[in-house]
């Protein structure tokens, strides 16, 4: 089997995975709060579209990964960049892929029931500020951009680097909607966490700060 054909059934393998992850997530948490851990915004505006484009291409992307394992010449519509068609290129973004997923897992579980996709402002859950948090204020979206570029390498094409494009656009936009709200949230607690924190990476690890776990956690 080639570095291509494996991939072929990785990516829809895994794509199966992660859909059905995030459905169980959903589920339970509406279950267990009586509510959707799910917050889009308010239709017509910025937050909404944001939410739109990202649950669209995540739609799309699933699809195409089950149409190219029983199609391969499908391949040809997604425009693909042959130059990146190597056996290391294409392994390097399943390996990605794994990494990022594996990443969200510890999150998620970091979490618990206090995860959210977006957020508002009268939510009922804490800020987080120790483990993950403490090294990054966004460790969720930043394994999300690590699994988008996997994404990219393992399937070289047009496709991708547009959905690469769109998905970094979204994630930008959403980390400025949750971090406004949580400031109108927590106020001063998520000030000072703010200015110890980087938003993305720490220029050093030491410079990040321990962090700790404060009674009023996030959402991601």
């Amino acid at each position: 089997m080639t570095a291509a054909d494996f991939t072929r059934w990785f990516l829809a393998l895994f794509f199966v995975g992660v859909a059905v992850f995030y459905t169980a997530r959903i589920l339970v948490l509406s279950r267990r709060h009586h509510a959707s851990p799910v917050f889009t915004g308010k239709p017509g505006t910025l937050h909404f579209a944001t939410h739109a484009a990202f649950r669209f291409f995540r739609i799309v992307i699933f699809a195409v990964c089950l149409v190219r394992l029983l199609w391969p010449s499908f391949d040809r519509y997604l425009v693909p960049l042959y130059v990146l068609w190597h056996p290391f290129v294409l392994l390097l973004g399943d390996g990605l892929l794994v990494a990022s997923f594996a990443a969200i897992l510890l999150v998620h579980f970091y979490m618990g029931d206090d995860w959210r996709s977006g957020t508002r402002v009268d939510e009922q859950t804490r800020l987080i500020t120790s483990g993950p948090f403490a090294i990054s204020r966004n460790p969720m979206m930043l394994c999300v951009v690590l699994g988008q570029l996997g994404l990219f390498l393992a399937l070289p094409s047009v496709f991708t680097l547009i959905c690469l494009v769109v998905g970094l656009w979204a994630v930008i936009n959403q980390v400025g909607f949750e971090e406004q709200l949580l400031r109108e949230r927590f106020g001063a607690a998520y000030g000072a966490y703010a200015a110890r924190t980087p938003r993305w990476l720490p220029s050093g690890l030491a410079t990040s700060g321990r962090g700790r776990r404060s009674k009023p956690p996030p959402v991601q």
